[in-house]
Order: C-alpha cells, then sequence, then structure tokens
C-alpha cells in the first residue's frame, strides 16, 4: 500500500467554521483507495513553519503532495518571493524530488473584496511562478491551483465567506485537481 503524506496549510486542513477539519483528509482516502493517507498539515502555515516540522514526514512515504505558498504570498503577513523559493526548494531537496508533487497557492474568491486586498493578481501570479518553477526544476509535477479555480463557473460557491477557505463543495474541486497528478505519479489507477 502506498503512503501519501499531505504537507501544507489550512487549505489541507479542511479549514471550516474557524477549526482543521479532516474532510480533505477524508476525501483524498475516498478517491484513493488502497492507500495509507497521513495529513500533517498546519494551519496559518508558510515555508518558514513547513521547514520546522519537515522532520515529521514520514521517511518511508511514497509520495508527499507539498501545498504552501497561499500565506506565504499574502502581502499582509506573507514572505518575500525570494524566501518563499528558498524554501520551497529546500523543501523539495530534502524530501528528494522524486517523491514530491508541488501545489501551487490558492486562489482567493475574486469576489470577495477583504482577502483580496492580500492578495494582488500580479503577486499571487509571481509566487505562483516561483512554485511551478521550482517543480520543473526538479522534474515534480506542478497543480496550478490558480487556473483550475478560475475555470469556475459560480466560483464564490467554492469558498467560505472569508473568500480563502473552502466550502464542501470547493475541497471536493480542490482534491479533485490533485487526485490525477497523484494517480499518475503512483502508476495508480
Amino acid at each position: 500500500m502506498k503512503k501519501i503524506v499531505l504537507f501544507g496549510d489550512s487549505l489541507f486542513n479542511g479549514f471550516t467554521n474557524h477549526q482543521n477539519t479532516t474532510i480533505v483528509t477524508d476525501l483524498f482516502k475516498a478517491a484513493l483507495p488502497n492507500t495509507n493517507i497521513d495529513n500533517i498539515s498546519k494551519s496559518g502555515a508558510t515555508t518558514v513553519e513547513g521547514l520546522d516540522y519537515i522532520h515529521q514526514i514520514d521517511p518511508g512515504a511514497d509520495l508527499v503532495v507539498i501545498e504552501y505558498g497561499t500565506n506565504d504570498s499574502s502581502t499582509g503577513w506573507g514572505l518575500s518571493l525570494e524566501n518563499y523559493q528558498y524554501n520551497l526548494l529546500s523543501m523539495i531537496n530534502q524530501i528528494g524530488k522524486k517523491r514530491v508533487i508541488v501545489v501551487g497557492p490558492s486562489f482567493p474568491d475574486p469576489n470577495n473584496v477583504e482577502i483580496n486586498q492580500f492578495y494582488p493578481a500580479d503577486h499571487l501570479n509571481a509566487f505562483n511562478q516561483v512554485a511551478k518553477t521550482c517543480a520543473e526544476l526538479n522534474n515534480a509535477p506542478f497543480v496550478d491551483l490558480i487556473a483550475s479555480f478560475k475555470k469556475q463557473k459560480d466560483i464564490s460557491l467554492l469558498y467560505q465567506a472569508d473568500g480563502q477557505h473552502l466550502t464542501a463543495r470547493g475541497n471536493a474541486f480542490l482534491v479533485n485537481s490533485i487526485v490525477p497528478s497523484i494517480k499518475k505519479k503512483l502508476n495508480l489507477k
């Protein structure tokens, strides 16, 4: 049985009603039967915190899905583009490039003015490009959440009132956006 580690922030924690839930973990388990899913994500984390607890990743895991960048890219509390790149490359190197998938930053609800003040489009796109480049430099799959979410009709239905965390529908879309890359990487049906 393949072991998959989910390593990210509140997006992977299915953050709902101001608390972490197992919804995202459960959706991955349902979509990837006969795999062992271990979610060690931390809400509010940036790549700085991720590096602080990277040692918690099971060294025997077959695949680690790295999902950082949303908090890193916030103009209100995030990191510089250079620090994000350095940290993300450090994560990939420590985990091992042959067993990672890189998920880019999340796309906030475009109809939520309050959250979008912290995620100007050009700034968010620059962080997304860094994540994509880090993945490409290491021949790792890249999941572009911004591109996936932008294609959705009635996009606000995917988000909670805060415009950043996802509804049940949004969490299902998130997982369905990532599962094909996992299946391909692990040769799962």
